[in-house]
């Protein structure tokens, strides 16, 4: 089968390029911080190395031009430099398999940042590769099934390896980690880019042109607002769950990681419906959806404390919100200029990230002075600005300066 020529390898590709992601991720952040709790590591100590490992993810946008600007010559541009990251990514775990934290923190932690600058440095150039080789109509399934793969490989990267490092050793552990990353690097490797996605971009001049289009200045906009209900909701849910409503810890994290499973396993039909729909309609039925749950959440206050009544919710709102994520993923996909892939979708993405910021600030600061159920009225509010910008989301107002590949 021809990589990247069909558009089942072309899932297949990139479902498997974000699993390479899930799995270190999912084994750092699950068993690895486990692991060192076992230790004897305090809370500051392992937020400290959390906080290393969320550090290069903070990056991208600086890796973007690096993607855009440098050529492998015949090689490629983007692939190469998934081929490298990959690389990177391997050796440093490998090295992280021989260092004892409990003795020397210090070096493990900055292997630990190095593994994820690499790990964040294959995400910029996978998604690269993606607004080059994904036809328009396939963006939104492959923004599904690259979510899903991401969950399944921090599921596997997690659950998985610790199961194997409690059978057969951390090592042991860390080795079935750098094969299940690099499995995914051998669809890379027959996959080509055209002539004209290698072309270099001229940085300045391009994105100073891109600055002067409107449309490009609402998605930014746009970017920092939608499904911001999520983000201004969140500081008052693990309090109203657990002290509130009386729910245990348990009850809570299997409440969460029921919503995150379906959210994930949603955004693959979700994509599928944006592709057929179109970018904007799917988003305005979802983030009405998001709005509708909302309100009826709001107005159900009295069932609040019934824990099937959560789960219920819960799966209701994943599924909505799994079609948000691969709708918004694919009509940033759209809003590119090809040779500023790298660059231009990785601001969108950063300018995602700013709704955590203002979002759970603005939350939690009005989560102590406004009831529970009037929180989630504004929640529905918040979710109904997006549909202002939508309109103005035009692709076609986006200079195409080079051909996807078909």
């Amino acid at each position: 089968m021809a990589v990247g020529h069909t558009p089942r390898s072309r899932l297949m590709l990139f479902a498997g390029l974000y699993f390479a992601q899930g799995v270190p991720w999912g084994f750092f952040t699950v068993a690895i911080m486990l692991r060192l709790a076992d230790l004897g590591l305090g809370p500051a100590a392992i937020g400290e190395i959390s906080g290393t490992a969320w550090l290069p993810w903070t990056l991208k946008p600086l890796l973007g031009p690096l993607v855009d600007r440098v050529s492998f010559g015949r090689f490629g541009r983007r692939r190469p430099y998934i081929l490298l990251a990959e690389l990177g990514m391997a050796l440093s775990l490998f090295a992280m398999s021989f260092v004892d934290p409990t003795t020397s923190l210090a070096f493990f932690s900055i292997l630990l940042f190095a593994h994820n600058l690499f790990a964040a440095a294959q995400d910029v150039g996978t998604d690269a590769l993606a607004i080059h080789i994904l036809p328009s109509d396939e963006r939104g399934s492959a923004n599904g099934f690259m979510s899903a793969g991401k969950f399944a490989g921090v599921v596997v990267g997690g659950q998985g390896l610790l199961f194997v490092a409690h059978q057969a050793g951390w090592k042991a552990a860390y080795l079935v980690a750098i094969a299940l990353l690099l499995v995914p690097a051998l669809l890379v490797l027959p996959v080509r880019e055209s002539d004209a996605a290698n072309k270099p971009a001229h940085l300045l001049r391009d994105a100073l042109a891109l600055l002067s289009r409107r449309v490009v200045l609402v998605a930014a906009l746009f970017a920092m607002v939608v499904d911001a209900s999520d983000s201004f909701l969140f500081p008052l849910t693990y309090p109203l769950l657990t002290k509130d409503l009386g729910f245990s810890q348990q009850q809570v994290a299997t409440l969460m990681t029921i919503g995150d499973a379906v959210a994930a396993v949603a955004s693959i039909p979700g994509g599928l419906l944006s592709d057929r729909w179109g970018r904007r309609r799917t988003l305005a039925y979802s983030c009405l959806g998001v709005a509708s749950l909302d309100v009826a959440f709001m107005l159900s206050h009295s069932l609040w404390g019934n824990y099937a009544f959560q789960v219920a919710f819960a799966v209701v709102g994943a599924v909505v919100t799994g079609i948000v994520n691969a709708s918004t993923l694919a009509l940033f996909m759209d809003l590119v200029d090809p040779r500023l892939a790298a660059t231009q979708f990785q601001v969108y993405m950063a300018l995602l990230n700013t709704r955590g910021f203002w979002g759970n600030r603005l939350g939690g600061r009005a989560a102590e002075r406004i009831p529970a159920p009037r929180m989630f009225g504004i929640g529905a509010l918040i979710e109904v600005i997006p549909l202002l910008l939508l309109p103005l989301l035009d692709p076609r107002q986006v200079p195409k300066t080079a051909a996807s590949e078909d």
